[in-house]
């Protein structure tokens, strides 16, 4: 192995992409300190080139979990700026999506599962590419599903319209409970909605 391939990156769990100033210092302080370099991915932030050695030290120092790239799961969410900071901002995604992270992250499901959330139609989240996407209007929360922007990218499409912010998470169980039944090992969350049929999955998860 060389020594090139011997690096490894780390991704320090950051919920909505937020943190401090201390903490953002603290980053470049550690991957200087471990000869990394520094990458804005999403909503995370990746030290790259650490020695394994290396990774779990500079981990401890950070006193953060570290984010699974990989693995059948729910991955963290994507969040826009959202309420106070963007005046487009119809919805405060930032609370919900760090109360969608906390709920669901790391759930294990059939394939990889990916969740965004926007706080207006313009979606800065991708949301139209997520697995599960959600956007803000004045009358609450679109709610999208079957997207994908990987090697079969697709566009996911619009399951329901104007839900209240407090049954946004119950809606967002019943599309993870389908997933969880019917989908089959490796697949995501839009190929099982096509398998089976897109009015068949708005049937089953009953979101008004």
């Amino acid at each position: 192995m060389t020594d090139h391939q011997a690096k490894l990156p780390l991704t320090p769990r950051l919920p909505a992409g937020l943190l401090t100033p201390v903490m953002l210092r603290k980053l470049a302080a550690i991957a200087e300190k471990y000869e990394g370099i520094i990458k804005i991915a999403g909503n995370s932030i990746v030290i790259l080139g650490l020695h394994p050695e290396h990774r779990a030290q500079a981990l401890g120092e950070l006193g953060l979990d570290t984010q699974s790239l990989a693995g059948k799961a729910v991955r963290s969410t994507a969040v826009c700026a959202g309420q106070p900071h963007c005046p487009r901002a119809l919805q405060d995604s930032t609370r919900l999506g760090l109360d969608l992270d906390t709920k669901f992250y790391g759930t294990e499901l059939p394939g990889k599962l990916r969740i965004g959330v926007s706080g207006c139609p313009n979606g800065c989240s991708e949301i139209f590419v997520k697995d599960i996407g959600l956007y803000g209007t004045a009358g609450g929360y679109t709610i999208i599903a079957g997207g994908n922007s990987g090697r079969k990218a697709q566009a996911g499409r619009i399951v329901a319209e104007r839900v209240p912010p407090a049954e946004v998470i119950p809606s967002i169980e019943k599309i993870i409970a389908y997933y969880q039944t019917y989908g089959q090992p490796g697949e995501r969350l839009g190929q099982t909605i096509d398998r089976l049929g897109f009015e068949d999955f708005v049937a089953c998860i009953g979101i008004n």
